[in-house]
């Protein structure tokens, strides 16, 4: 019996520490033909997201974080250089949103021919309820885009706040 109990105890311990991170459906902020414009392979996209998804549950499933839902977005320039943002409710702390960069910024990324790829994935954490809105809109994103002259055009928006 205290050999059943000890056991359920470590269980529930290993459980309460790790962070359940999912993901779900992927959102493009360009249209399939700009994509294809873009030399954007389906297979290739596929097994990069994988991967990254892999490799952020990886990072954070040793981490104690309270529940957020939302979106990861990723943007790919033509030159294979990666950046991210987090548009999470609650936000997610500082620290796991470097963590979370880091890992982005690590795993190879798809081949971009032209311009600027930009997705969002929905990412939730400690909850199976994923976020309910349709469109990923990161926080910093809502000044810049009052600065640009288009504010539907994905790219330019994305390129005036490129962390350098």
């Amino acid at each position: 019996m205290k050999l059943l109990l000890a056991t359920l105890l470590f269980c529930f311990s290993t459980l309460t520490q790790a962070a359940d991170t999912r993901f779900d459906s992927i959102y493009f902020f360009q249209s399939q033909k700009e994509l294809e414009a873009k030399g954007i392979n389906v297979d290739t996209f596929g097994r990069y997201s994988r991967n990254l998804q892999l490799q952020i549950y990886r990072a954070l499933k040793k981490a104690k974080m309270p529940e957020s839902a939302g979106y990861l977005v990723v943007a790919i320039r033509a030159d294979g250089v990666v950046t991210s943002w987090l548009d999470m409710a609650p936000a997610v702390h500082e620290y796991y949103d470097n963590q979370i960069y880091e890992v982005v910024q690590k795993v190879p990324p798809v081949d971009v021919t032209a311009g600027v790829l930009v997705f969002g994935i929905k990412m939730a954490i400690n909850t199976a309820v994923h976020t309910k809105k349709a469109i990923p809109a990161p926080p910093d994103w809502a000044d810049a885009k009052k600065k640009i002259n288009d504010p539907n055009n994905i790219e330019e928006l994305v390129l005036s706040i490129w962390p350098e």
